[in-house]
């Protein structure tokens, strides 16, 4: 480009300027004057001040100006290519690899009405319009939860631009990389990528997605009753306590009451920082911001069908109801049921679903999410609702376990709401009852009422306990301190699984007194070391996690020390109040060898308290073993501290033989009851890989464990002998695990090769991610 500053022409210049007047063009730019001797060099000046010219080749501008040959057509990409923003190698009218691996349906956009996310889309709102508050925030998940129903309002068109998804999921701080610590790199899983796209593609089969030709009407997804039905407590409004919380629907209700203006004698002040004007703006645009509905519109033209929602629905009451029974099947009819509650069932069902409809559960799954945040915000009383915290609970087991980074976040976070809940509706403690307010009436109820009333009791104690059973879940299995203490628990546990599941509300169902009380259950295990009396498979889980519960604690100060004492000829090492006449991890053996003779078909809760007995010899023979065995694995910490977890396994397998033994033959016997009892439970995925790692760590910094002499006995571990794991605990000799082989043709190699096998064929995304962490091992 010609040089800014203009030098004084010499008088050959001046001379050829004068000849060729008649060809020169002056810039017009107030205070430029540049003169050129084409006109194409002034326009391409003149574009330098308005700031709009880039530098280019000469050719490229040349061929830009002139030449007319048409342009090589633009690859077009697949829709869901584009919303990864990765390279696309199908054509249109064809499906490309990434789509056929996903198994999502390959979609292009229309050349007529160019990219999806510029399309206006006018959908119908299921929300009140009240204010100016944008419509956009509709969604098939959120629903109102205004006291009043109003007529369907039409959004205007909208343009809905695609969510910047991809960044929030390689953050080096995401939720499951900070606790379990691995990365499974570039490495894609076909059912967790579908929350990296824009909200439209979520719903990516329109094969079965229903035809809507009429106006949406907005649905109540939960009818709230006043506060004082939702918190069962005897306190008055006017308490002076802190922490009685009566919400109302006008508590989101917010408005800035004006403020007469004055000059305080502290402005006085010359050294006073001043905020400016600035600040305040940025102030007020972060209120106005935050103000605003957070999520586009999702297209409902797409929502799965009547068919593929009744199947994900049923699919959660095989498959994951006798995990976490707290929804009466009875009384769960499912043309009436609350649409949230219906959500966060169909997302559960729908990972369970065969049918490559893992992609369709998160995405159900995250609206089940974004329904709850804004009934939630909107009002308040919703977070004392039972079919709410229902809702929660089933959203938040679904998050921890599903393989999403995000909703692994969110479920860690929402714990504490669900415990506060918990807390605040007095699930879990002595509160008031609808059995008792009816006997309170004048006139005597009819058995019909107090039986429906002894249902709506005895649906609150079971969600009280299902959130108990949840936060001690994550304690014991990701080695987290719980929420909830022991010591605040004051109600019956659960009662027969059976009554509670297939008797209708206005059938025969015990009372009250008929269930043991949880404290008295404890201080007859703890001092007498027997049941009171014969306990549900849920009740005998609750008392099973409770009891694992106290070893933890137990076990909590032992990293503190740098010597820990080690009771090498006992193999219950853990210390225990002198008040406790009998050991609580003894006694969680024993629970688990008497499962074996209960006349309860056998289901995953009796299965996950045996698998805890066996865990716990895992984690308490050498307290914290599994932290270093998930650190020495390259769970977290610098390349150090994995050398000092390595060299802490190293020397404890060293001194200690009993103890490896023992850490050894539990891990089989879980192996082989997870073999044998297969019910696909969240915890499955979590085990199998303390499993896994617990057979590589053995293997690997072990010098002589498969070492034996012919002489000696072989024993077979299997998961119902416990004399014979008992005795090579304490002898040693040849021993074969069944599912695994014989120790001696194990390697470190193989049994991560077995167990990621496993890992593959389990339907939880958690488990897709344990399988890459075994990979990795492998190839060191």
């Amino acid at each position: 480009m010609p040089s800014e500053s203009v030098s004084e022409p010499s008088p050959v210049s001046s001379s050829r300027a004068q000849s060729h007047s008649d060809a020169t063009f002056v810039c017009s730019w107030s205070g430029c004057g540049r003169m050129y001797r084409k006109r194409e060099h002034l326009q391409r000046h003149e574009r330098s001040h308005a700031r709009d010219f880039k530098h280019e080749d000469v050719m490229t501008r040349h061929l830009a100006l002139h030449d007319l040959r048409a342009k090589k057509p633009r690859k077009v990409s697949c829709v869901s290519c584009v919303s990864l923003k990765v390279r696309c190698d199908g054509q249109r009218g064809t499906t490309c690899s990434r789509c056929t691996a996903s198994g999502r349906e390959c979609m292009y956009r229309n050349d007529n009405t160019g990219n999806v996310s510029e399309q206006p889309i006018e959908v119908n709102s299921d929300l009140p319009s009240e204010t100016g508050r944008a419509s956009s925030s509709s969604s098939p998940g959120q629903p109102a939860a205004s006291s009043d129903l109003e007529q369907p309002t039409t959004v205007p068109t909208t343009e809905i631009s695609t969510l910047p998804f991809e960044p929030l999921y390689g953050l080096a701080t995401d939720a499951s990389e900070s606790f379990f610590g691995w990365d499974i790199g570039d490495v894609e899983l076909g059912h967790m990528d579908i929350l990296n796209m824009s909200p439209l593609n979520w719903f990516h089969n329109t094969d079965a997605a229903p035809s809507i030709t009429h106006q949406i009407t907005p649905a109540k997804a939960i009818s709230l009753p006043p506060s004082s039905e939702l918190i069962r407590d005897a306190q008055p409004p006017d308490t002076p306590w802190p922490h009685v919380y009566r919400p109302s629907e006008t508590d989101s209700q917010l408005s800035l009451s004006p403020i007469v203006q004055s000059t305080p004698s502290i402005f006085r002040d010359p050294n006073l920082d001043f905020i400016k004007e600035s600040s305040r703006e940025a102030m007020m645009t972060l209120v106005s911001t935050t103000n605003q509905p957070n999520w586009p519109v999702v297209d409902v033209t797409l929502f799965p069908s009547t068919q593929t929602l009744s199947v994900c629905v049923n699919l959660y009451f095989r498959h994951f109801h006798d995990t976490l029974p707290i929804i009466r099947r009875s009384k769960m009819r499912t043309s009436d049921a609350p649409p949230i509650l219906l959500l966060a069932m169909a997302s559960i069902g729908a990972m369970y679903s065969r049918d490559k409809l893992s992609g369709l559960a998160i995405a159900l799954n995250e609206l089940t999410r974004r329904a709850i945040s804004y009934m939630r915000e909107s009002d308040q009383r919703a977070m004392f609702d039972t079919t709410f915290v229902q809702a929660s609970l089933l959203q938040s087991t679904f998050g921890l376990f599903c393989g999403s980074r995000m909703l692994y976040q969110h479920a860690e976070i929402s714990r504490g709401s669900l415990v506060t809940a918990a807390r605040r509706m007095h699930l879990l403690r002595p509160s008031l009852s609808f059995v008792k307010e009816l006997q309170k009436r004048g006139e005597s109820p009819s058995d019909e009422e107090l039986r429906r009333a002894q249902a709506d009791d005895d649906e609150r104690r079971n969600l009280g306990w299902g959130i108990y059973l949840y936060d001690m879940q994550i304690s014991a299995l990701l080695n987290i301190a719980p929420l909830l203490s022991v010591g605040e628990i004051n109600v019956p546990l659960s009662g027969d699984d059976e009554a509670y599941n297939t008797t209708p509300p206005y059938a025969g169902h015990p009372s009250d007194q008929d269930a043991s009380n949880f404290r008295v259950v404890l201080d007859s295990l703890l001092s007498h070391g027997t049941l009171p009396q014969p306990l549900s498979s849920f009740g005998l889980s609750v008392v099973a996690h409770t009891l694992y519960r106290l070893c933890t604690d137990a076990a909590a100060f032992d990293p503190i020390f740098s010597q820990p004492s080690l009771c090498r000829d006992n193999l219950y090492r853990l210390a225990f109040p002198p008040t406790f006449n009998y050991n609580p991890q003894e006694l969680l053996d024993q629970l688990s060898a008497s499962s074996h003779s209960l006349p309860n078909k056998p289901n995953s809760l009796i299965v996950s308290f045996s698998a805890l007995s066996h865990l716990g010899h895992m984690q308490f023979t050498w307290p914290g073993f599994l932290n270093n065995v998930k650190i020495a694995a390259g769970k977290s910490g610098t390349e150090e501290s994995k050398q000092d977890a390595r060299s802490w396994v190293r020397a404890r397998i060293e001194e200690d033989p009993i103890g490896t033994r023992s850490i050894l033959a539990h891990a089989g016997q879980l192996s082989t009851l997870l073999s044998r009892f297969t019910f696909d439970s969240p915890a499955e995925t979590v085990l199998t890989l303390d499993l896994a790692l617990t057979f590589w760590a053995i293997l690997k910094f072990s010098t002589s464990m498969g070492e034996s002499s012919p002489s000696q006995r072989r024993t077979i571990i299997t998961w119902s002998d416990h004399a014979g794991a008992s005795e090579w605990i304490r002898n040693g000799g040849q021993v074969s695990f069944q599912g695994l082989g014989d120790l001696t043709d194990l390697s470190s190699t193989k049994v991560l090769s077995i167990f990621s096998e496993r890992l593959e064929s389990m339907p939880w995304g958690l488990a897709q991610r344990f399988k890459h962490v075994l990979m990795s091992l492998e190839t060191e």
